[in-house]
C-alpha cells in the first residue's frame, strides 16, 4: 500500500512545464547550498526538550515508513506532542500522515506555530510544507532542495521529498533522488520507489524491488499489499489477487488489502463480485475518515463501469453527504464534480458542478492548495459539460477562468486541469495540432488520452495514435475517468477514431 496513503486530492508556466521548474529551482538550491551540508554523515535533527516525545516520533516514523502501521503511528505521534507540545517536527509529521482532514490543517497550523522552538533546519521543513498547503509552490520547491541538499542521504529527508514529489507526479525524480541517496536498506523507501518504477511502467525494476521488499519483511502483509496493487498496474489481475489474499492471510485485519481485492474486480469487469468485496471491507472494518470516503468512491464506480448511471449517482450522493456531515469540503466538493461527469441531464451535470463550486468555498478541514487543485478540477468539468452541450461561449469563458488560475498557480495539477480543458476545446474545434500540444501536458487523465489518440490519427501520426491507444488500453486506475473511458475505449481495439465520432463527445460520457 502506498497510493492509499495520500489525501484524496489535483500549472501554466509559460514556455516551460513545472519539470523545469523543478530542475531550475534545485539548480540554484545547488549553487547556494553549503558544501560541507552533503556529508554522508548529516542526519537530519529532530529538536524536542522532551526524550520521551523525541523517542516516540522515531518510533512512529519507523512503524509509518517501514511497516506501514499507519494507524498507530498516528496514534504514537499524539502521544508524542501531547507530552511536548511545543515540539514542532513532532507535529509536522503528525499533519503529514494523519487520516483526519481536520487534524492535517490544525498540526500544520501548530507546527507552523512552534517552529521558533526547532532548529533552522527543521524550520526550512515546516515553512516548504506550509508554503505548499499556501500554494506558494515555488518557494515550497526552494525550501525543499534546500533541505535536500543539506540532508541528501537522511533517511527522514529523502522520504519526505521523495513522497511530496510523488504527489505532484514528479516520477522521475524521485527515482533520481533515491538512487543517489545510496540508501538501500529501508524497506519502506524500497516500496515507494517500487510504485515510482510502476508509474513510469519500469515493471521489471518494481518487481525486483518488490522482491527486496518481500524479503526484508517476509511476515508484514504491506510488501504483499504492494506487490498486489504494482501487479495490478501491469494488468497482472489474477496474480495481483493472489498477493492480496496472501496479505490478508498474513494479516487480517489489513484493510487495504481487502479493498484491493474489491478494486481488481473492478478493474477486471466484474462488477457484482467487486461490490461484494467492497462490503465485505465495509462490514468488517472501521476505516478513518478519508479511508472511508476513497473505497466508498471506488465502489460507486462500479456502477458507472455497468453502465448503470442512477445507481452511481445515488452512491456518490451517500458519499457527498457523509463528507457533508464531517465537514470535509474537498472531499464533498471532489464527489459532486464526480456526480457531475456522470451526469447525463447536462444541466443537472452543471448543477453538481456549482454544489462542487460551493463545498470548496466553504472550506471547511482543507488545506488552500487542496481547495485550490480541486476548484481546478471543476471549471475544467464545467468546460467539458459545455462541450458536451455545444455551448462554444460557456466552454470559452470556463477556458479563461482556468488560464488566469493556472497562470497564477506554480501548480502542476493545475496546469494539467487547463491542459486538459485547452485541448478539448481545441479539439471540438478540429484544431488538432494546437489541441495535442496541449493534451500531451494530461498524459495522466483518461479523457486527455482519449482525445490525443484520436488527434493523433486525425494529422497522420500513427505510431503516436498507436502508443497512446496501448497505454489507454492497459490504464488499470481504479479511478472514475477510468471507468468513464477505459472499458469503453479497449472495445475499440486499434481504431480510437470510432471511440469519438464526433466533437460533442470529447467531455462527459452519455
Amino acid at each position: 500500500m502506498i497510493g492509499d496513503r495520500t489525501n484524496i486530492r489535483r500549472a501554466f508556466i509559460s514556455l516551460a512545464g513545472i519539470a523545469v521548474l523543478f530542475a531550475a529551482v534545485a539548480a540554484r538550491a545547488q549553487q547556494s547550498a553549503p558544501a560541507q551540508t552533503n556529508s554522508l554523515s548529516a542526519v537530519f535533527p529532530m529538536t524536542s526538550k522532551s526524550p520521551e516525545a523525541r523517542r516516540l516520533v522515531e518510533e512512529a516514523l519507523i512503524l509509518y515508513l517501514d511497516r506501514v502501521e499507519q494507524e498507530q503511528a498516528i496514534e504514537i505521534l499524539r502521544k508524542a506532542v501531547q507530552v511536548d507540545p511545543d515540539f514542532a517536527m513532532g507535529h509536522e509529521y503528525l499533519a503529514q500522515i494523519s487520516l483526519d482532514s481536520a487534524e492535517q490543517v490544525g498540526e500544520q497550523e501548530k507546527a507552523f506555530a512552534t517552529r521558533s522552538h526547532a532548529t533552522s533546519s527543521e524550520q526550512l521543513v515546516i515553512e516548504w510544507y506550509q508554503d505548499a498547503a499556501d500554494h506558494k509552490l515555488i518557494s515550497a520547491i526552494t525550501k525543499m532542495n534546500d533541505v535536500l541538499n543539506q540532508y541528501p542521504h537522511d533517511k527522514w529527508v529523502v522520504w519526505m521529498t521523495t513522497w511530496w514529489l510523488q504527489n505532484q507526479s514528479q516520477y522521475e525524480r524521485v527515482i533520481s533522488i533515491y538512487e543517489r541517496s545510496g540508501i538501500t536498506d529501508s524497506p519502506g523507501l524500497i516500496n515507494n520507489i517500487g510504485y515510482n518504477y510502476a508509474y513510469v511502467r519500469q515493471f521489471d525494476k518494481a518487481f525486483a524491488m518488490m522482491d527486496k521488499y518481500v524479503e526484508l519483511l517476509p511476515n508484514d502483509s504491506n510488501p504483499q499489499d504492494s506487490y498486489a496493487e504494482i501487479l495490478r498496474l501491469a494488468g497482472r489481475f489474477n496474480q495481483s489477487i493472489e498477493h492480496y489474499r496472501t496479505s490478508l492471510v498474513i494479516n487480517p485485519e489489513f484493510y487495504s488489502s481487502q479493498f484491493g481485492i474489491a478494486d481488481t474486480y473492478s478493474l477486471m469487469g466484474d462488477q457484482v463480485r467487486a461490490r461484494k468485496e467492497y462490503e465485505i471491507g465495509f462490514q468488517k472494518f472501521t476505516l478513518p475518515e478519508l479511508q472511508q470516503i476513497l473505497w466508498k468512491t471506488r465502489e460507486a464506480a462500479t456502477f458507472v463501469r455497468e453502465g448503470d448511471y442512477d445507481g452511481a449517482q445515488h452512491a456518490f450522493q451517500a458519499i457527498a453527504d457523509y463528507a457533508h456531515s464531517r465537514h470535509n469540503s474537498q472531499a464533498e466538493a471532489d464527489t459532486y464534480r464526480q456526480m457531475a461527469l456522470c451526469e447525463q441531464n447536462l444541466k443537472q451535470a452543471l448543477a453538481y458542478l456549482g454544489k462542487a463550486e460551493a463545498a470548496t468555498q466553504d472550506g471547511k478541514n482543507a488545506l488552500r492548495i487542496a481547495l485550490s487543485q480541486e476548484l481546478a478540477q471543476i471549471v475544467r468539468a464545467r468546460v467539458e459539460v459545455a462541450l458536451k452541450m455545444g455551448n462554444k461561449d460557456l466552454a470559452n469563458s470556463n477556458l479563461e477562468r482556468l488560464a488566469t488560475m493556472s497562470e497564477s498557480a506554480n501548480d502542476r495539477l493545475i496546469e494539467q486541469a487547463y491542459h486538459g480543458a485547452a485541448g478539448a476545446v481545441l479539439f471540438s474545434e478540429h484544431k488538432y495540432d494546437q489541441a495535442i500540444s496541449h493534451l500531451e501536458e494530461d498524459t495522466t487523465n483518461p479523457l486527455s488520452l482519449k482525445l490525443l489518440a484520436t488527434a493523433y490519427q486525425k494529422i497522420g501520426y500513427s505510431a503516436g495514435a498507436k502508443r497512446t491507444n496501448e497505454t489507454l488500453t492497459n490504464l488499470n486506475d481504479p479511478t472514475l475517468e477510468q471507468a468513464l473511458v477505459v472499458p469503453a475505449f479497449r472495445k475499440c481495439g486499434d481504431a480510437p477514431s470510432s471511440c469519438v465520432t464526433n466533437t460533442k463527445s470529447a467531455g462527459l460520457k452519455r
